[in-house]
């Protein structure tokens, strides 16, 4: 009889924002990849966890919630690894650690997260003209998985009829720090769009959308079911190309926030930035021409 071997249960904590989730994905991508047969668990807020449900290669979803016993929800899940990938979120590794989980992945970030983790990352992230999936690749260090081609993080969804297309799914804006263009610009760009024959649907934020109110799952769909995607980069724009559409992607210049760090993963997705050197929060985005 040949031996057993038990097979590789990750744990991957994530429990920031929507588009940093969509990028992460990479880091599971890449571990089954070289596993097939690994098991990966995500840990995450209850508002991302829609995106992760039913999705292929995700062996579990766990909620983090305030005021929980996290020690206690790892050592009942039992990883071999722990990767905070969220990592302002210290407490996870400190749970791991005391959760006996044997091999605990974080950035030098709070002392009580350096002193926990078996393994950190001090490699710098800002300036160093990698994107952030790369960066994150980096978690998988302790096995040598963290170089070569990024892998395209995949999202499934059965796409939404939003009517008589071409459907043009418009986000409008996001929650995070990236560039996005003012109201005003929108209003004039949606015209020019309209007489080029595109029917333009907005779909983000929800409460400048006519279409009714949905939860992710919903937005999901409503994405699956356009012909193209055009916003800045934000969350709905990452699931977007994770879902295989047609993506125009409206970034600006910061090199925090440019497209060689912060560009949504896939092979449909254009990058279109401002010309000239103003200040993306100063109206640098509404010198795009929208015809």
């Amino acid at each position: 009889m040949g031996s057993y071997t038990p097979r590789m249960r990750f744990l991957l904590s994530r429990t920031d924002a929507l588009g940093d989730l969509v990028v992460s994905l990479t880091v599971m991508e890449r571990i089954l990849q070289r596993e097939p047969a690994a098991e990966v668990h995500w840990l995450v807020r209850d508002y991302s966890a829609p995106l992760l449900a039913g999705q292929a290669g995700v062996a579990g979803v766990h909620l983090r919630e305030p005021g929980q016993d996290l020690a206690d929800l790892i050592r009942r899940l039992a990883p071999q690894a722990c990767l905070n990938l969220g990592h302002r979120d210290w407490e996870v590794t400190v749970a791991a650690q005391r959760a006996g989980v044997p091999i605990r992945v974080a950035r030098t970030r709070k002392l009580p997260q350096i002193l926990a983790a078996t393994h950190r990352l001090w490699r710098g992230r800002y300036g160093s003209g990698r994107h952030e999936a790369q960066n994150l690749l980096d978690f998988l260090s302790p096995w040598g998985w963290q170089g070569g081609p990024i892998p395209l993080p995949r999202l499934q969804s059965s796409p939404m009829d939003l009517g008589p297309g071409p459907i043009l799914g418009v986000v409008l804006r996001g929650s995070g720090a990236g560039a996005f263009p003012s109201d005003a610009w929108w209003t004039r760009a949606l015209t020019v769009l309209r007489d080029a024959g595109w029917l333009p649907r907005v779909l983000a934020p929800p409460e400048a959308s006519e279409l009714p109110a949905g939860d992710l799952t919903t937005l999901m769909a409503r994405l699956a079911g356009c012909q193209v995607v055009l916003g800045p980069s934000t969350g709905p724009l990452h699931i977007a190309a994770a879902l295989g559409r047609p993506v125009l992607c409206l970034m600006g210049r910061r090199p925090n926030h440019a497209p060689d760090r912060w560009a949504p993963l896939g092979p449909r997705v254009q990058v279109l930035q401002y010309p000239g050197p103003e200040a993306d929060l100063a109206g640098g985005l509404d010198r795009l021409d929208p015809r």
